[in-house]
């Protein structure tokens, strides 16, 4: 019974040691600042706004990196990635519009409400312009939307906040807090922002962070969910944003932990793998072999086999996809990045292979320094 108990606490330990170093490292250089959500002008400029068509539409395999805001907005850095997705394979961009400082990337418009103005920046002031630049290249566009990790709102409407049982706002190891899943004032907030960034010219939405908080103290109390299980709590947000994009034909994707599509259970975070995949257009786990534990389907370093690793965890998301004959698309996140493994083109090259050898050819590439391995995603001689 010991020993049984022990192996329990070292699998809770290592699990939540890697929701851990994914929130750390992949967000480390996102955390709000003070100068940047005040006393910000609106974006009212008509020489903003773009002057062609505002859509494109979506490849028939999606083949993306990411791009934070701050690159977005800084013309230098921004260039080369739209250089290097024009000479490769790649044909998509996931661009920051709301990361997990809350932060959205562009400020408010004379009309928005004050939650918006307060989470409004100028970090990419001149992102419409940007999107009708990324579509003359025929690069397709997607707004990554980070939802419940949000100091700023939790901050500005600590009623619908995750709190401590002393009634104080709950962060973090990061200093950071976040919004109880449950609230419908808040779904309604991140709808809202899901269409400005769609009217701004932005192709799909992708939300992220669409879960509970994994790290930190567990002194910590949803005053809106209560006790309704999480898994309930997430479906019911995911299936209120697919609704309402649906209506408006605005396409959506989510994504979610790679662990999921291997575990029968929600993780203790609200997502279930099937229950996210009938909510969404095309749905993106994060496989990176980083984020593996050790053991994992028995590899002894998943980061150190990448093929490997994004194959056996891909197999497990086909079948339970195979399993209630969904026509949801997959498209994982694969890792450009080492975290205790050096990753070079062989590295980022074996996990595009895994995923082609399974037939899946979409896939979306993070690297929070957006330094992307060139030579990983060349084009065919063929092509």
């Amino acid at each position: 019974m010991i020993k049984k108990a022990l192996i329990f606490i070292g699998i809770v330990a290592i699990l939540t040691y890697v929701f851990y170093a994914y929130d750390v490292y992949s967000n480390k250089n996102n955390l709000p600042t003070q100068d940047l959500v005040q006393n910000q002008e609106p974006l009212n400029s008509a020489s903003l706004e773009p002057k062609e068509e505002l859509h494109i539409k979506k490849p028939t395999n999606v083949k993306g990196i990411y791009m934070s805001s701050w690159v977005a907005g800084t013309k230098s850095f921004r260039d080369k990635l739209v250089s290097l997705v024009n000479d490769t394979e790649l044909n998509a961009i996931v661009i920051d519009f709301k990361d997990s400082g809350g932060i959205v990337s562009v400020p408010a418009d004379n009309t928005a409400s004050p939650d918006r103005v307060r989470a409004g920046s100028r970090r990419a002031v001149d992102l419409p312009l940007f999107i009708e630049e990324l579509h003359s290249h025929g690069i397709y566009t997607v707004a990554r939307i980070a939802v419940f990790e949000d100091p700023i709102y939790s901050k500005n409407n600590p009623s619908v906040a995750v709190l401590k049982k002393d009634g104080t706002l709950w962060e973090n190891r990061r200093g950071l807090s976040w919004v109880d899943a449950s609230s419908a004032e808040f779904h309604k907030y991140i709808l809202d922002l899901s269409i400005e960034a769609y009217e701004m010219g932005f192709d799909e939405i992708n939300l992220d962070y669409i879960r509970f908080p994994t790290d930190g103290s567990s002194d910590r109390v949803f005053p809106v969910s209560l006790d309704t299980p999480k898994k309930t709590v997430i479906n019911n947000f995911l299936s209120f944003m697919h609704r309402e994009l649906s209506s408006r034909n605005i396409p959506m994707s989510i994504d979610v932990f790679g662990q999921i599509v291997s575990t029968n259970d929600d993780m203790g975070i609200g997502q279930y793998y099937e229950d996210a995949l009938v909510n969404t257009d095309a749905i993106a786990p994060m496989i990176y072999p980083s984020h593996f534990y050790p053991g994992y389907k028995n590899l002894l370093s998943p980061e150190s086999s990448p093929y490997e690793t994004i194959r056996l965890s891909m197999i497990d998301a086909i079948k339970r996809k195979d399993a209630i004959n969904s026509t949801t698309e997959l498209r994982p996140w694969i890792q450009d990045f080492g975290l205790a493994v050096p990753y070079g083109p062989d590295m980022v090259k074996a996990q595009i292979k895994a995923l082609s050898d399974l037939g899946i050819e979409s896939y979306l590439v993070w690297d929070p320094k957006n330094r992307y391995t060139k030579e990983a995603f060349a084009l065919e001689p063929n092509n």
